[in-house]
């Protein structure tokens, strides 16, 4: 079991431990501070990161792991700029995707929000364009089935299925004729999965890719977040195996990525938000 200690030499009562830790093991006593409960700890970090003077110890986490924190914040502009012109991709050159990228959007994901600290989330990186092709084509041969479900019992499906039939339809044909209209052709398709028994692992699965999405955006990568697939990865139980899927485990995020063959020079038009303050 991780143990865990505040150097009182060293620490100034500054209270920050006390007031951040999510699961209230640190509390104020006779003019320090102590702990209890620490059978609680998930583990977060934050006790260490926000210490001013290292007086925090804790025997489950790699100190060495804490490195200083940027002292800079991004200007709100740039940072909505990015989050504004960020589109999806579906046109790819035909260049690599070095690994040294991908790795690096791997290594930014992991740092994306999590549950309780789970810290859950694995990824798949397929990079081997037969592999992208035959789950394109399970993916495609499902929705050619439901496609013909939909049109012989449309009674039997909500109106949000019903309407989408022409598109289901189109994922067959193209696949039929030779054409990738799941992935477009993407050269790298990067997936999250987690524990399915994990309430939480749809959110901390999506909250990762997203991290990818935005990073890849900043590196020039195009990007496209695909549920077509995941949808067609809860039925067909190929794509699984395909993919080594532990057991257990289930497919929540799925994001197509490349270099663009386009680039966008205008945002596009938006709804105006619908929003009510309390």
């Amino acid at each position: 079991m991780s143990t865990i200690s505040v150097d009182e030499g060293r620490c100034i009562l500054c209270e920050a431990c006390v007031d951040t830790c999510p699961a209230h093991i640190f509390f104020i006593q006779n003019d320090t501070v102590q702990t209890h409960d620490q059978d609680y700890c998930i583990a977060c970090g934050h006790c260490v990161a926000i210490c001013p003077e290292d007086a925090v110890i804790h025997s489950g986490l790699d100190a060495a792991q804490f490195i200083p924190a940027p002292q800079t914040s991004v200007a709100p502009d740039v940072l909505i700029d990015l989050l504004r012109s960020r589109r999806s991709c579906r046109s790819w050159l035909d260049r690599e995707v070095p690994k040294e990228a991908l790795d690096r959007l791997i290594d930014t994901a992991r740092y994306a929000p999590t549950g309780h600290n789970a810290q859950n989330v694995s990824f798949i990186v397929v990079r081997q364009k037969e592999t992208i092709r035959e789950l394109s084509g399970l993916a495609a041969e499902f929705y050619g089935n439901l496609a013909d479900m939909v049109e012989k019992a449309p009674e039997g499906f909500p109106p949000t299925v019903r309407d989408m039939v022409h598109s289901f339809r189109l994922n067959y044909e193209f696949f039929k004729a030779g054409k990738d209209r799941i992935f477009r052709g993407a050269p790298v398709v990067c997936l999250t999965h987690a524990p399915a028994e994990n309430p939480s692992s749809i959110d901390n699965c999506l909250y990762a890719a997203f991290h990818i999405v935005l990073t890849a955006h900043s590196m020039g990568l195009g990007s496209c977040i695909n549920r077509y697939f995941i949808s067609a990865a809860e039925y067909v139980p190929a794509i699984g195996q395909a993919l080594g899927l532990p057991e257990g485990n289930k497919l929540y995020g799925c994001v197509a990525l490349g270099w663009p063959a386009y680039r966008f020079v205008k945002l596009p038009a938006r709804n105006e938000p619908s929003v009510t303050f309390i």
